[in-house]
């Protein structure tokens, strides 16, 4: 199936948010893997572009994320208490950035359409990261 374009800038983001927030390095994998007890966060957003995306992150993986994004040893205490905190965080830079990316002139609302909508497009990609899984869908109109 050829990539489109919203496909292709969501995995740039994706490379560039975990290097930037957590020094860390992602590799696209061939397809969506099932996981266990994932860390789960969504960000529902409208304005240019109206959808949600989802992040499902291995906990291990997230722990690490978190730990690298706090700027403590994986040990730390707050590194888990802020696990989940931080996969929102990076779930809303995600959303916001490709939207943003894809319809400049347009705002970006990191909240729920006030009608309902059925997606147009579903993208879903997953990336090794931190010896884990990170795994993205996202469901625009």
């Amino acid at each position: 199936m050829p990539r489109t374009e919203t496909d292709t800038a969501l995995e740039r983001l994706v490379h560039h948010a975990l290097e930037v927030m957590c020094f860390a390095e992602a590799e696209r994998l061939p397809s969506l893997p099932t996981m266990g007890t994932p860390v789960e966060v969504s960000v529902d957003f409208s304005g240019g572009r109206t959808g949600r995306l989802q992040l499902d992150v291995d906990a291990g993986a997230a722990h690490a994320l978190s730990a690298a994004f706090l700027g403590v040893e994986a040990g730390d205490p707050s590194a888990t208490s802020e696990t989940a905190a931080v996969v929102q965080e990076l779930a809303h830079v995600l959303a916001g950035r490709l939207v943003t990316s894809l319809d400049p002139a347009v705002p970006f609302e990191a909240k729920r359409a006030a009608t309902s909508w059925e997606p147009e497009t579903t993208i879903g990609q997953a990336f090794r990261v931190c010896a884990g899984t990170l795994r993205i869908t996202l469901q625009m109109s």
